[in-house]
């Protein structure tokens, strides 16, 4: 209960949100926030301390303001920070796979997938079908509901 708390996210908006939460539970004697979240300290310190990309919650997944590449294929491990869709039809998750690798079929965000990816009847696809857990995201530890 002692304890300060600095938080920060994307664009400040979750922060609030969790600042709030966490001052309703007393968990904390003091919440502090990086204002306009990453995104704003991005646009106001283009060179300071941040490296690599900004996921963000929309089409483009990703903003930089630098390039920096700290993340890497998660087939071949070179560096590649470029997200997209599993390649499964039904599957929500992102994935990072290198050109090299896309090439070659590496498409998937787990094996499971991946297995399914080869299977999967084309024909049959329903784009109004929801996207589903794959048993990789299934199996994840979950975030706690309450403090």
């Amino acid at each position: 209960r002692n304890k300060k708390v600095l938080m920060y996210c994307t664009g400040g908006i979750r922060c609030e949100r969790g600042s709030a939460y966490l001052r309703s539970k007393d968990v904390c004697k003091e919440v502090y926030q990086l204002k306009g979240g990453i995104h704003k300290y991005l646009e106001r310190f283009p060179e300071g301390f941040y490296r690599g990309k900004l996921f963000v919650f929309d089409e483009r997944y990703t903003i930089s303001s630098n390039n920096d590449v700290i993340a890497d294929c998660r087939y071949c491990g070179l560096p590649w920070d470029q997200y997209e869709l599993c390649s499964t039809q039904f599957c929500c998750q992102l994935v990072l796979s290198c050109p090299s690798c896309r090439k070659k079929g590496c498409t998937a965000c787990c094996p499971s997938c991946q297995r399914k990816g080869e299977t999967q009847d084309k024909e049959a696809f329903d784009v109004q079908q929801p996207k589903e857990e794959c048993e990789c995201t299934d199996t994840r530890a979950r975030i706690p509901q309450d403090v």
